[in-house]
C-alpha cells in the first residue's frame, strides 16, 4: 500500500514538474482556448450562426439558373396501301437551353427570413459569450483545485509528520511512566487517518491534473502559487442593485433569451405571410433546335420579361395552424425569458454574497489559524509542564491542520466567486483573469 501511495504521488509531482517553463493563470488560458474540444465546438457552433444572415438575404436577391436538355428519338412509321405497307425511319433530336431570372418584388415571407437571420446570427453571438464565460471560469476552477490540492497534500504531510512525532513521543512517556496505552493507541489512530487523508489528497490531485490538462491539451507544470499574504478586499464597490441591472443588460443568457423570443415573434409574422400575395419580375431566355414529326432542324429563339403574381386563396387552414403554432411558441419564449431574467437574478446575488461573506470567512480563518498555532504551542508547553496529555496536543494540531485547509479553500473560493460573479452578470473579461492571475507568483 506504503509502495502504490509512493509511486502514485511521484506520477502526479512528475506531471507538475514535466515542464521546463513554469506555467501561470493566462498560460493555461491560452492554452485551453486552442485545446479544449467544448470551447472549440463553441466556436464553430458560433461561425455556423453567423450564416444566417447570408442564408436569410439569399430570399431577397436575385435567383438566377440555366437548364439544358437534349433527348435523341427513334422510331418508326409505317404506310397501309392497297398494294402493301411501306416503313418510313423517324429518327430526330431535340436540343434545348435556357436561362431564367427571378427576383422577388414583394415577398413578406422572404423579408422576415432576412431579419430572422440577423435575429439567429445574434443569438449565436450570446450563446458563444455565455460559453466563453463558463469556459473561463471552468478554467480557472481547474486551475484552482490543482494548487488546493497541492496545498492539502503538504498540509498531509506536515500532519503525518506531526502525529508521527506525537506517537514517538506517546511511546517515549509510557515507556518512562508519564504517558498510558491510551495515549499510543490515539496519536497511532490520528497518524493512521492522516494516512488516509493524504491517499485521499493524491487522488484529488491526480484528477485535478487530468482535468487541467483535459482543457489545456498539454502539459501546465509547474504551476504558479497564490500570494501567501495575499488578503480580499475590504468591500466591494458595486452595490447588489448595480450589479443586479448590469447583469440584466449585459448577462448573455438573457440576451441569447430576447432573441429567442424575438425570433419566436418573426415567427408569427412570417407564418402570417402565407395569406399574403407574393409578386416576383421574371426574365427568360430560351434556344431550341431539333426536328419533330412534321418539321424539319427547326429552330427557336425566345426572350420574354415579366412579372408573375401569385395571391393565395385556400391551403386547408394550414397557414392558420401555422401561425396559432407560432404564437404559443412566442409565448413560451417570452415565458423561458423571465425565468432566465429570475435565474440570473438569483445567481448574481448568490456570488455577491459569496464575495461578501468570503473576505469575512478569510479574515476569521486566518485567526483561526493564527490561534490554533498558538494553542498548540501552549498546549505542548503544557505536556512538558505535566498540565496537559498528549491527546490534548493532538486535539489542537487537529484543529490547526483543519483550519489551514479551511483557509485555503476559502482563498481559492473566493477568487472564483469573483470570476462567477463577472460571468453571472454578463462582464467577465480576459483583464478580469489577468487581474487574479497578478496575484500568484511564479515558482523559485
Amino acid at each position: 500500500m506504503l509502495r502504490w501511495t509512493a509511486g502514485l504521488v511521484g506520477c502526479a509531482l512528475a506531471l507538475m514538474s514535466s515542464g521546463v517553463v513554469a506555467a501561470g493563470l493566462m498560460d493555461a488560458y491560452h492554452a485551453a482556448r486552442q485545446n479544449d474540444p467544448a470551447f472549440r465546438a463553441a466556436r464553430y457552433e458560433r461561425d455556423a450562426g453567423q450564416y444566417a444572415i447570408a442564408i436569410g438575404r439569399a430570399g431577397l436577391l436575385p435567383n438566377i439558373g440555366i437548364t439544358g436538355a437534349y433527348s435523341n428519338n427513334k422510331g418508326e412509321r409505317t404506310y397501309f396501301t392497297r398494294a402493301g405497307s411501306s416503313r418510313e425511319d423517324l429518327d430526330y433530336r431535340e436540343e434545348a437551353t435556357a436561362v431564367a431570372l427571378r427576383q422577388p418584388l414583394f415577398n413578406y415571407d422572404s423579408f422576415v427570413r432576412y431579419r430572422q437571420g440577423g435575429v439567429q446570427a445574434a443569438f449565436s453571438d450570446a450563446v458563444f459569450d455565455r460559453k466563453e464565460a463558463e469556459f473561463a471560469v471552468k478554467l480557472a476552477a481547474a486551475y484552482f483545485e490543482v494548487l488546493f490540492s497541492l496545498e492539502r497534500l503538504a498540509l498531509s504531510d506536515a500532519e503525518i509528520a506531526a502525529y508521527r512525532a506525537d506517537r514517538e513521543t506517546s511511546e517515549r512517556r509510557r515507556k518512562g511512566g508519564e504517558g498510558t496505552v491510551t495515549e499510543v493507541a490515539e496519536a497511532e489512530s490520528r497518524l493512521q487517518l492522516a494516512r488516509a487523508g493524504r491517499a485521499d489528497a493524491i487522488d484529488r490531485l491526480s484528477v485535478a491534473i487530468l482535468r487541467l490538462e483535459t482543457m489545456t491539451g498539454k502539459s501546465m507544470a509547474p504551476l504558479w502559487r497564490l500570494r501567501p499574504d495575499f488578503t480580499p478586499g475590504a468591500v466591494q464597490t458595486v452595490s447588489l442593485d448595480q450589479w443586479s441591472a448590469l447583469a440584466e443588460e449585459s448577462s448573455p443568457e438573457i440576451r441569447a433569451r430576447r432573441k429567442s423570443y424575438e425570433f419566436a415573434s418573426l415567427d408569427v409574422d412570417r407564418n402570417r405571410a402565407g395569406h399574403y400575395p407574393q409578386l416576383d419580375f421574371v426574365a427568360r431566355a430560351s434556344r431550341t433546335q431539333g426536328e419533330t414529326l412534321s418539321t424539319v432542324d427547326q429552330r427557336n429563339v425566345i426572350n420574354s420579361v415579366g412579372v408573375q403574381l401569385n395571391i393565395p386563396l385556400f391551403a386547408g387552414g394550414r397557414v392558420n395552424a401555422l401561425t396559432g403554432q407560432a404564437v404559443a411558441n412566442r409565448e413560451r419564449a417570452r415565458a423561458e425569458l423571465d425565468a432566465a431574467v429570475n435565474e440570473v437574478l438569483v445567481e448574481v446575488r448568490r456570488q455577491f454574497m459569496a464575495v461578501e461573506t468570503g473576505g469575512s470567512k478569510i479574515a476569521a480563518y486566518q485567526k483561526a489559524v493564527d490561534a490554533s498555532v498558538v494553542a498548540v504551542e501552549g498546549t505542548l508547553r503544557g505536556m512538558r509542564g505535566g498540565i496537559r496529555s498528549n491527546v490534548d496536543v493532538l486535539n489542537a494540531e487537529r484543529v490547526m491542520f483543519v483550519a489551514k485547509r479551511d483557509l485555503a479553500q476559502a482563498r481559492y473560493e473566493y477568487l472564483l466567486s469573483l470570476l462567477q460573479l463577472r460571468a453571472a452578470a454578463g462582464v467577465l473579461s480576459e483583464t478580469d483573469l489577468q487581474e487574479v492571475a497578478s496575484l500568484l507568483l511564479p515558482p523559485e
